[in-house]
């Protein structure tokens, strides 16, 4: 596999549910959450005997350029794909896709994975790859799955029928998030993966399937000219589409491959806490299953359950777990009132 697989790593995003400590400036996958290195850095490192560093890419934002050189000195400078807007999956892929195609690397294949995901077994990981080469290959659009283990309402699913570790199963459907009585019942079936965006395919074959699916997307690829970053009114008139909800929903040859490696993608603090993230020194009275991150300053905690402490570049955040997906839209206003602070 190593010598026709490119990494395409999808570092654009603001992670807003991880702020303060995740701003514009330094969003969460350049920060170091999980242990010595970066989010960023440890998805690159696990293409380490999957392809050379000189295959892979990263998709990110033009104002990011500087902090990816220094969290990655070594890729090289026409690999790292300058977004001047972010405008979703769809178009992150597809110019990805088309720049390999323009160097001439369209059959090649192109593993495309977030960059701010937890993967307990970086050897789970390429072994998973492997196994999802062979349907690559042969023009297959391959997502690679979580094995559920809770009836988890965040997620997307996918409908695969029995699909056992190993396995290459074609996906019968995607499913939006469920409720929790449907997150049950697809649990209970153990016919659902957690589709996880991560994928692997070749770059012809996603770039064919987004002329069919995105018309209008692939004509914007086709016109745009071939500077690194394009240039802003072009990149910020493509559409703004997931690739799920674009091209993979709609797709005849999808398959799955069952992730051979434990995962969280950790969209927010309370989700942190299941990947053990954690910042300063913590005491804690008749307290649990709290989130702390606070460097420099002794947090404690007296009869408090559920909660996200965060304190970071001079704000303080105290959040129950019930409110945080409606971080965002305290970002938001903070980007009003106060964006020296955001």
């Amino acid at each position: 596999m190593g010598s026709d697989l490119f990494a395409v790593i999808m570092a654009g995003g603001r992670g807003t549910r991880f702020w303060p400590a995740s701003t514009e400036e330094m969003p969460k996958q350049f920060l170091r959450l999980t242990g010595q290195r970066t989010m960023l850095q440890e998805t690159a490192d696990r293409f380490t005997g999957l392809c050379g560093r000189d295959r892979v890419m990263v998709v990110t934002g033009l104002g990011h350029r500087d902090t990816v050189l220094r969290q990655l000195p070594w890729i090289e400078e026409e690999n790292l794909l300058l977004e001047p807007a972010g405008r979703n999956t769809a178009p992150c892929i597809g110019w990805a896709a088309s720049v390999l195609r323009k160097r001439g690397f369209g059959s090649s294949l192109m593993a495309v994975v977030p960059s701010d995901h937890v993967i307990d077994s970086p050897e789970g990981f390429r072994e998973t790859l492997r196994i999802a080469e062979g349907p690559a290959e042969r023009g297959s659009l391959v997502t690679i799955g979580i094995p559920p283990d809770r009836p988890a309402t965040g997620y997307g699913y996918l409908h695969t029928g029995d699909c056992s570790p190993g396995k290459v199963c074609s996906v019968l459907a995607f499913r939006e998030k469920p409720d929790l009585e449907t997150a049950s019942e697809y649990i209970a079936s153990g016919e659902y993966l957690w589709n996880a965006g991560m994928f692997i395919w070749k770059a012809d074959v996603i770039l064919d399937a987004i002329s069919r699916h995105l018309p209008g997307l692939a004509a914007g690829l086709s016109a745009m000219g071939s500077g690194n970053p394009p240039e802003m009114d072009e990149y910020a008139s493509l559409e703004a589409v997931s690739i799920d909800y674009g091209v993979m929903e709609k797709a005849g040859d999808v398959s799955a491959v069952p992730a051979l490696f434990g995962w969280n993608d950790i969209g927010d603090w309370p989700s942190a806490r299941m990947c053990g993230v954690g910042k300063g020194e913590v005491m804690c009275f008749d307290s649990g299953e709290c989130t702390v991150w606070n460097d420099g300053r002794l947090t404690v905690l007296l009869g408090v359950s559920n909660i996200s402490v965060v304190q970071s570049g001079g704000v303080t955040l105290v959040m129950s777990d019930d409110h945080a997906q409606e971080l965002r839209e305290v970002v938001a206003r903070m980007e009003k009132e106060h964006p020296e602070l955001t």
